[in-house]
């Protein structure tokens, strides 16, 4: 094994990625390699050339491969860190001297380094810097070794001895309903305000925990999955960090429901997979060559359906696991927006659309940043076959949200707004009962986001009517409201609308209020409040006259 594979993977997993450093990091490894006998050479290099493997199959970040070709060298040479951080920069080495910290203080607990190690991985695969990458390597030390802060900051820095103090506030949110929970919840809220990198690390570790199952017993595996699925699965979605979203939720159902997640797992990748490829492969061939035609280079692949989404779309709409995969998805990677609007040209061109199925994400991003064009068309057998087109940088936005603006622009201290008005709430409700309650419908209750007629995305809790809708443009246009129109379809008020509905709502200036009848359907807390407003004045007023 030589440099050779790591680069051909590089390339293959991050093709946006220059392989430069990872060159300079094997000519440096190879000299510091050169006083040691040929037999010892070649163990030492097979491991080094091994563990960078590992990395690069994991998509880490390519200072993170770097990084893996001087784990076990470094032991051997404390003076290595200097050489590593003269030629390959500071992180680098910073990095290389806390894996092998974690690791001595770790040596009587392998399965807690492992986990460690993995959570890092992981955390470099999102790519929000090395700095979360060393503080995924040290988490576990203050709470299982008696590490303290400032041994941490002596050991690599202030910012990483920081996010690893931040990181204690949620090392357990545990389950809920109880008192001790809600004060977690609370301190979570403030570590994610002071930096958000440490939800996305506990996102990490989370899943490593219940995909390898290293916790002690099925009882904290079972608490484990419940915090994944109700609390980090949602916030990974406010996040815009897909990746991590589905696996929360897929290894949260492994574990909660393990028999619905079996039977699904069974007819995913046994029952209906031999057809699925074959479709894909089809379709692709197809697509690859017009697109060639037309002058325009593209990555096809075939879209992952996660089993929690299949199972809560079949419970939802009372459906069969058929009608609910009868769907085959692609996505199509171009260079540019432009090349974006051309491939949806081509394709609606091959196969005929189908109505109301187009959705223009490049125009009108989603709250979260999320930008792609989506379309659903007749494919081949007139197999309904839905295409996701966008650019290799909205590809990246996609999958890692938020997190992509570190990797990018270097934005960490930028906190979105759902955050800041999550820590007002915080410091607003001093009554936990309160708190929770504003928490778990604002942040946790799944959402739906709609449009208005102009395009602007406007986000609501699941179920939310016509009314909701209206109430959050304006109280005046929720008071008057008489009728509404979803998707160019007169429908009633108390219609519960879904995600990209096109709402328009009819105003009637005449009308005196609101309808009373309305607090039975409504779901926003704004609607409510409005509702009950106008008729307590109105009882105000009636009472005056009289």
């Amino acid at each position: 094994m030589d440099i050779g594979k790591i680069i051909e993977i590089i390339k293959e997993k991050q093709p946006t990625i220059s392989a430069e450093i990872i060159e300079k990091a094997y000519q440096l490894l190879n000299d510091e390699l050169e006083r040691f006998d040929s037999s010892e050479r070649k163990i030492l290099h097979e491991q080094a050339v091994e563990a960078a493997i590992i990395a690069a199959e994991e998509k880490a970040q390519v200072e993170c491969v770097c990084a893996c070709l001087f784990f076990d060298l470094a032991k051997r040479d404390e003076n290595l860190h200097a050489k590593i951080e003269n030629k390959l920069g500071a992180e680098i080495g910073v990095l290389v001297k806390c894996y092998n910290y974690a690791e001595q203080k770790l040596r009587e607990d392998r399965g807690r380094f492992d986990h460690s190690y993995r959570t890092a991985l992981k955390v470099a695969s999102i790519r929000i810097g090395l700095t979360a990458v060393c503080t995924a390597l040290m988490h576990e030390l203050p709470y299982h070794c008696h590490v303290t802060i400032e041994e941490i900051a002596e050991i690599s820095n202030k910012e990483i001895a920081e996010l690893v103090q931040h990181f204690q506030k949620l090392l357990w949110i545990k389950a809920p309903n109880n008192q001790q929970y809600i004060s977690h919840l609370r301190e979570m809220v403030v570590a994610m305000a002071a930096d958000l990198r440490v939800i996305i690390i506990k996102m990490c570790s989370n899943i490593d925990r219940l995909k390898n199952r290293t916790l002690p017993s099925e009882d904290a595996l079972k608490i484990c999955a419940i915090e994944s699925k109700e609390i980090l699965a949602p916030l990974a979605d406010l996040l815009g960090i897909w990746k991590l979203r589905w696996q929360l939720e897929d290894y949260s159902f492994k574990i909660l429901e393990s028999e619905e997640y079996e039977k699904i797992s069974r007819r995913f990748n046994i029952d209906e997979k031999k057809n699925r490829d074959k479709y894909i492969q089809k379709t692709k061939n197809i697509l690859e060559k017009a697109a060639a035609d037309a002058g325009i280079a593209c990555q096809i692949d075939g879209r992952f359906k996660h089993f929690y989404s299949i199972y809560t779309k079949m419970k939802a709409k009372k459906k069969s696991f058929d009608d609910i995969c009868d769907v085959f998805a692609l996505r199509v990677i171009v260079n540019s927006v432009d090349d974006c609007y051309r491939i949806v040209g081509i394709i609606h061109r091959l196969w005929r659309p189908r109505h109301r199925r187009f959705k223009d994400y490049i125009a009108a991003p989603k709250n979260n940043h999320y930008q792609s064009l989506h379309t659903t068309v007749f494919g081949l057998n007139g197999r309904a076959t839905e295409f996701q087109i966008r650019t290799r940088a909205m590809n990246e936005e996609a999958n890692y949200g938020i997190a992509a603006h570190w990797y990018y622009k270097n934005l960490k201290k930028k906190i979105p707004p759902w955050i800041q008005e999550l820590l007002l709430k915080q410091q607003q409700y001093k009554n936990d009962e309160e708190f929770w309650a504003k928490f778990s419908s604002e942040i946790l209750n799944s959402r739906i986001y709609v449009y208005t007629p102009k395009g602007d995305v406007i986000s609501l809790p699941s179920g939310a009517t016509p009314v909701d809708f209206a109430y959050h443009i304006h109280s005046e246009i929720g008071n008057k409201c008489a009728g509404a129109v979803v998707n160019d379809i007169q429908v009633s008020l108390d219609h519960q609308l879904a995600t990209n509905d096109v709402v328009q709502i009819t105003v009637d200036r005449a009308k005196d209020g609101p309808s009373y009848e309305w607090l039975k359907f409504v779901k926003t807390n704004a609607a409510k409040k409005h509702i009950e407003d106008y008729f307590n004045k109105q009882e105000v007023e009636r009472r005056f006259r009289l």
